[in-house]
Parts: C-alpha cells; structure tokens; sequence
C-alpha cells in the first residue's frame, strides 16, 4: 500500500499561515530511515533502467555512457515504472497536506520527479512551477519535495526566495539546465516585481524531511561541490483534483494522456490522492501492492 505521512495529515492553522506568507512549508522527518533507504536504493535501479513495472518513466534524463558527469540527473513519472517511488508519490497524506495548504477541494498527482544531484554537477536554474502549466485550467500547482540525503547549501541543496510566490508568473525558462547563471532569470523577475535584493534560503534539512511549495515560488539549486556527497530526493507535483485541460498548446508529456475531445485528465494517468469528500482512484492501493492498476481486491 502507499505510504502514510502521519506528520503531513495532521498540519496546523500556523502551517497554513507560514506556507501562505513565506509560499513553502519544510516538515522534518516525515519519512522513517528504513522508508529513506528503500527509496535510495530505487535511484541505481532506475538509472540503470531496471523497472519493477516494465514500465519506462514518461522523462528519463542522463543515461551512463552516454550523458554529461557533472549535470544534474532526473526522472518524470518514475511511480509509473518504480513501486517504491508509487508508495510515496500516491499517498493520501501527502494530497490531503496539499488540499490543507491551498484550500483545493482535492488533489491530483501531476507528475513525479527523481532528482540525483551527484558529486561535482551543474546547477539548476530558478523557476517557478506553474511557468510549466499553462496547458491546464486551472493552470496550479503545488509540490511535495522529499530529502533522500542530508541537504546542504555547498551540496546543491534546493533554494527558495520566501514571498517570491507573490511576483508576477514568467514563461517557461530557457537553459534549465547547467546555466552560467543561475539565478539569473529570479534577479530579472525580482526586479520586475519591485524586489531589489532578493535572497535565497538554503534549505538545509535531514534525510526524510520535505518541503511543501507554492508552483509560484522561485526555487532552483546552486551546483554540487562537494567530491563525495550526493543529493537524492523526489518532487510530488500536484494539480487540483477538478483541473482540466485547457485549450492553450503545451505540456509535451501530460498531453500524450488527453482522451480525443475531452479535457478531462483521466485517473488512469493522473489519480486523485485526497478529496474533501472522500474520493481516492480506487486501484491506488492494489497498485501500490502488485503494478496492477485494478480496483478489484
């Protein structure tokens, strides 16, 4: 079955508060150590591409033997070929923390991300989220980032500009990966939106931890430095649970899933995690048991 997140099901009024005013939430050790290890063992796994399901992940960035050492590693939809990750980026704790956050009246998963940021690789430029959704109505977004490793500021860990939520959204950036720089395009937003001096908070936080962010917020990561630590975690981007496709062109993997003439986004590929009034994608459970996506028992 999924994973329960007792600490992500039971967020308080000043949670809400923070996660309004600063547009990301960190909660520590939500994940146990035994949890944290079965999920770092799935990374050598998956870049070796050996999948539990059969199935490949819609994204599969950097391959041995064939990609750049120094840049950073990541996966798209790795629940789809992982029963590991599936446990973690299907569980009801983390949508119901999602709904609690934005006031949805439920939540969807969008889409995983596996991140390896190993010793010695390039940056990932700051973004916001939501730049990367103009293909949905509503075009929203928020994100469940889990630490798989202690994170540091010289180790690439992620960065946020608290209250960057509030500035104006920007088109999909350019060069996401290994920019020469990287905070590049936030210092233009920043001063579009007014800001004269924005400064990043390094997120530094145990194995396990998350970080709930608003797809508005401007984050990214500095380079890995250090010759010997690396940086594993995963993103859980959730949409709300009655989103539809819009009529905007965009979203090159998510759209592959649109039925012919319908905007609905179908459970098959997009299920529902939490709803205020009960509802969850029934094969969830079993799939999280077998990689069979049926509802039967």
């Amino acid at each position: 079955m999924s994973f329960d997140l007792p600490r992500l099901a039971n967020l308080q009024p000043a949670d809400i508060e923070r996660f309004q005013h600063d547009g990301f939430l960190v909660v520590e050790k939500v994940l146990s150590p035994d949890r944290v290890e079965a999920l770092r063992a799935t990374f050598t796994r998956l870049f070796a591409g050996k999948f539990d399901t059969g199935i490949y992940p819609d994204e599969w960035y950097w391959r041995e033997g064939m990609s750049l050492p120094d840049v950073t590693r990541h996966m798209a939809n790795a629940w789809k070929a992982d029963l590991t990750v599936a446990r973690l980026a299907l569980s009801a704790d983390v949508g119901r923390a999602a709904t609690t956050l934005t006031g949805w009246s439920g939540a969807r998963l969008g889409q995983d991300t596996i991140w390896w940021k190993a010793p010695k690789t390039k940056a990932v430029t700051l973004h916001q989220d939501t730049s990367f959704l103009d293909y949905l109505d509503p075009p929203q977004t928020i994100t469940c980032w889990v630490t798989l490793d202690d994170t540091h500021r010289d180790v690439g860990t992620l960065e946020y500009v608290a209250g960057s939520h509030r500035w104006p959204l920007t088109p999909i950036p350019e060069g996401f990966h290994a920019p020469d720089d990287y905070r590049a395009l936030m210092k233009n937003a920043a001063r579009l939106a007014g800001v004269l001096d924005p400064q990043p908070s390094f997120i530094e936080i145990p194995a396990g931890s998350c970080v709930l962010h608003a797809g508005e917020i401007w984050h990214g990561s500095a380079p890995n430095n250090a010759a010997d630590r690396m940086r594993r975690s995963i993103g859980i981007h959730l949409t709300p649970a009655d989103v539809r496709f819009s009529d905007r062109p965009g979203g090159y993997i998510c759209r592959r899933y649109q039925r012919t003439d319908d905007p609905s986004l179908d459970e098959s590929y997009f299920p529902i995690l939490w709803t205020n009034d009960g509802h969850r994608t029934p094969w969830i459970e079993g799939y999280c048991k077998t990689g069979k996506r049926s509802a039967r028992r």
